[in-house]
């Protein structure tokens, strides 16, 4: 199997697609994990007719940027990388972070979130504090369709990340379940899914990264880099950005 490569990522608790040739083997991903099988032609469309692009990553994790030491994380290294890709265009990534809320709770503030950003694209990262929580996985799955409904409302896509995978967070048992619900939503609602979990996963099968010993010694943003690489590819190509690319100036 052919596997896309990228630079050397994680976010709080831990917490991803660059262009292969330009990154290093260590951080490799099967293609498996980080092919959309569904596209976002609508922020494609908007990029194309403004050349602009507001992307909004909605969260529950504390910070996308830990305050101590204001550590890099992937939303950072996505932005970075998509300008790198598409240079003539403005493409701008927001985190709205609704710290250790379940989806329920992020759902009461998201229209004023949608109105603030106006973004052409929202990418849910979700899972980790239901998983933790326990929330049963019938009521998740339906919160997770009335969040891809009310993104698709405003004329925006909407992309999925599912769950870090970690090994300290093994005890959560209902996680496996709400990961299936996810990648049943994606399927059935037609939306992309950046497999974080089983990108992570490979990571430490292979012994790429440790995710029993991440320290603040290099680690925590190298995870962040390959996963905001990594979901900068995948954006690229549920959007078709590459064929912006070749458009005249």
């Amino acid at each position: 199997m052919r596997a896309t490569a990228i630079g050397a990522v994680l976010v709080p608790l831990l917490l991803t697609a660059g262009m292969a040739s330009a990154q290093p083997v260590s951080c490799e991903a099967p293609d498996a994990y980080v092919e959309p099988y569904f596209k976002a032609a609508k922020a494609a469309l908007k990029l194309r007719s403004t050349k602009a692009l507001d992307i909004l990553i909605v969260s529950s994790a504390p910070s996308q940027t830990r305050l101590g030491d204001k550590l890099k994380t992937y939303p950072s290294f996505l932005e970075t990388t998509l300008k790198q890709q598409l240079p003539d265009y403005d493409i701008r990534v927001a985190v709205h972070s609704e710290a250790r809320k379940t989806l329920k709770e992020i759902l009461a503030g998201l229209p004023r979130a949608l109105e603030k950003h106006k973004p052409g694209l929202v990418i849910l990262q979700t899972g980790t504090v239901e998983a933790i929580g326990g929330v049963d996985p019938d009521k998740y799955e339906r919160k997770l369709e009335a969040f891809i409904n009310a993104v698709r409302k405003t004329g925006a896509d909407v992309i999925l990340i599912n769950p870090q995978f970690s090994p300290r967070f093994s005890f959560a048992a209902n996680a496996g379940a709400l990961n299936e619900r996810i990648r049943r939503v994606a399927s059935y609602s037609d939306t992309p899914l950046f497999n974080r979990y089983d990108i992570m996963r490979h990571w430490s099968e292979n012994e790429v990264f440790d995710f029993n010993a991440i320290k603040n010694n290099g680690t925590y943003e190298a995870v962040h880099r390959c996963l905001g690489r990594l979901l900068a590819e995948f954006v690229s190509r549920a959007a078709s950005f590459s064929e912006l690319a070749k458009l005249p100036k």
